[in-house]
């Protein structure tokens, strides 16, 4: 298979934020989508960095040799077609994640395959549950609404970003966790300190969270230090730390790491599920969350959960309000009641597309 020709829409999604969108179209006329829509403030790279590797790199691509008796090659293939390429893409995991994506889309509609299948790890009844978002911005009362508006939906574990600061702000979160925990003793309660804690006060905080039983408390520390926080009252996941070099590998083998959150757009597709699929053979839970993006990037991030060998966690997957910014277009992985499911359409399932 080989890409003959490629283009790229831009669109303002809110802010300061842009989103892009890659068609690549194939020798036999057929277009896979890719979506790079960077974070400012969060995301290393930026949509004006994304535009400009994205106009430029198609043209440099290999051909993708496809060996439909082994379907599990297809992403060693699309890395080496991806090769020559990345220099330039890196620095910039949004592009290289729209690369990936509008090639595994393209590569999945050629075996008349979805991308988790091309990705080797296809399970055609799977169904991966959905997690709910909360923060603690947010006053008491409205925060107690939206988590029973959650559970009446149907979702089952709830990750509520810890957004206060300083000892005092700490309290406010612990009180306002507690009332959460007394009106909803069965849910599955996960935190994101989002990296705010110093490595000396973290296990102290990660104590006093431990009467409430939540199932691990994403990011405590900065990701460089992440690997010296070691076994404590409540399990860690790692987030941030999976992009920083090196880290990966001394995380699968610290004490206390209990989860990988895997970002596609932070990480690639191919890479994050590679730390996926290690990640699980450690004995480590994943999960897969988008970046508030647009349809493209979060069709993808449910193909990469319904690709990993074992069912992950509960997902960061679920529609957001950011879609709105964005055309009308289904999502066919995503299901009613807080849950994912293979779409059982080739590549993406996303067609047609309107910039």
């Amino acid at each position: 298979m080989r890409v003959v020709a490629s283009s790229l829409a831009a669109r303002d999604v809110e802010g300061a934020r842009r989103g892009l969108v890659l068609s690549l179209t194939d020798d036999e006329g057929r277009v896979g989508l890719g979506e790079a829509t960077p974070l400012p403030g969060f995301s290393p790279d930026t949509a004006d960095e994304d535009e400009r590797a994205l106009t430029e790199l198609p043209g440099g691509l290999g051909a993708i040799d496809l060996q439909v008796e082994d379907v599990t090659a297809t992403a060693s293939a699309i890395r080496r077609a991806i090769a020559p390429l990345s220099p330039r893409l890196r620095g910039l995991p949004a592009a290289r994640f729209a690369l990936e994506t509008a090639l595994l889309d393209l590569v999945g509609q050629r075996l008349g395959l979805p991308v988790s299948a091309c990705l080797g790890g296809h399970r055609r009844d799977a169904e991966v549950q959905v997690n709910g978002l909360l923060t603690t911005s947010i006053a008491l009362p409205e925060m107690l609404g939206r988590a029973r508006a959650l559970v009446a939906r149907g979702v089952r574990a709830i990750k509520v970003k810890l957004r206060s600061r300083g000892a005092e702000g700490f309290a406010r979160d612990l009180e306002a966790l507690r009332a959460l925990r007394r009106e909803h003793p069965a849910i599955e309660l996960r935190l994101d300190a989002n990296a705010a804690w110093s490595l000396e006060e973290a296990p102290g905080r990660l104590a006093l969270l431990a009467p409430l039983a939540p199932r691990f408390v994403e990011q405590p520390v900065a990701p460089e230090l992440l690997h010296l926080l070691g076994a404590r009252d409540v399990p860690w996941a790692a987030d941030e730390s999976l992009a920083v070099e090196g880290m990966p590998e001394r995380l699968l083998e610290a004490e206390g790491c209990a989860a990988f959150i895997l970002k596609p757009a932070m990480l690639g597709l191919l890479r994050a599920h590679e730390l996926g699929g290690r990640a699980q053979e450690r004995g480590l839970g994943a999960v897969v969350t988008h970046l508030f993006d647009g349809p493209v990037a979060l069709a993808a991030s449910c193909e990469l959960a319904l690709a990993l060998p074992r069912p992950p966690l509960a997902c960061g997957l679920d529609a957001h309000a950011g879609l709105s910014a964005w055309p009308e277009i289904p999502i066919p992985q995503l299901r009613e009641g807080g849950s994912i499911a293979a779409s059982r359409r080739p590549g993406l399932g996303i067609r047609p597309w309107t910039a």
